[in-house]
């Protein structure tokens, strides 16, 4: 009589492991936009990022000797990482019969649990800005994005500015398809019911369905943003102002459970996300009606 093991299993969970790091690796786009520290293993359970405070120059007089020297301070701004999981079970039949599909779309599911999560965490930070532009209920404009350019180019030294570059802007679909609406102006003329003439920004539009960037700020649209009463706080940050600190990359453990004839997948991954300084983050409050 044939016994299913654990080692069973072994040829089943390599491909489950590879398509859920593809669909991970895809769906995780916050990811690159944020500064990503590695935290080291047995250095504490904190991730520690200070920044200095400013020295201020002054005018000298010949032969006087400086007598005012400006203090070296620093604020940390810690991230305590978390674990964060995800559990997946493997019936011994999906084994015997080798059903590709059912173990790809395991890893799927897998790769888009961890990945979703990571992102939303990632996104929340972004309400924490020092600077909100827009509301619940108003319209996205250029005017928006054109603001939150100058709130991060223009921010006082005091206040850790100008914001280091490279600069994102993140939103939701529905928020930019405001944007998509005012630079495809198609619409047919009452005079002569032809088509508006497009320009090339129009064009680009037109053709990727994207902003791509405006004002030299590549935009993100990113469908994992809550909505909250038909709103959404997405914007524009520098990525050093958004931090992802992991302590553990997500991995699998396999656990057998023989009175259910099945194996338990359990993924387990350890990060923390936050500001790390909330200046050089604006938030674009803007509603986020379902289109139609």
């Amino acid at each position: 009589m044939a016994i299913t093991t654990t080692t069973v299993i072994a040829d089943t969970v390599p491909t489950i492991i590879e398509e859920a790091r593809f669909t991970e690796q895809f769906e995780a786009r916050m990811r690159g936009l944020v500064d990503v520290h590695q935290k080291k293993l047995h250095e504490g359970s904190t991730v520690n990022l200070p920044y200095w405070g400013i020295a201020t120059a002054s005018a000298l007089t010949e032969g006087v000797d400086m007598a005012s020297p400006t203090s070296m301070a620093d604020t940390n701004v810690p991230f305590t990482p978390a674990e964060v999981g995800c559990q997946i079970i493997v019936t011994d039949k999906v084994v015997r019969d080798n059903q590709e599909d059912v173990k790809r779309a395991a890893g799927r599911i897998l790769g888009n649990a961890m990945a979703t999560k990571m992102d939303v965490d990632i996104l929340t930070q972004i309400d924490d800005g020092t600077t909100s532009l827009g509301g619940s209920t108003t319209t996205m404009t250029l005017g928006h994005w054109a603001a939150a350019h100058a709130l991060l180019g223009g921010l006082a030294v005091a206040s850790g500015g100008p914001a280091p570059k490279p600069w994102y802007g993140v939103h939701h679909p529905y928020c930019l398809l405001d944007l998509v609406d005012v630079m495809t102006p198609l619409l047919a003329t009452a005079a002569a019911g032809t088509p508006a003439t497009a320009g090339s920004v129009a064009d680009a539009v037109l053709r990727n369905y994207g902003v791509g960037k405006l004002f030299g700020v590549p935009i993100i649209e990113d469908g994992n943003f809550t909505i909250a009463s038909t709103a959404v706080k997405g914007g524009m940050f520098s990525k050093m102002g958004l931090v992802l600190a992991v302590a553990k990359e997500w991995d699998v453990e396999v656990e057998r459970d023989a009175s259910l004839r099945a194996s338990e997948l359990n993924i387990v991954g350890e990060y923390a996300t936050g500001e790390y300084l909330a200046g050089w983050i604006v938030e674009i409050h803007a509603d986020a009606a379902t289109p139609a």
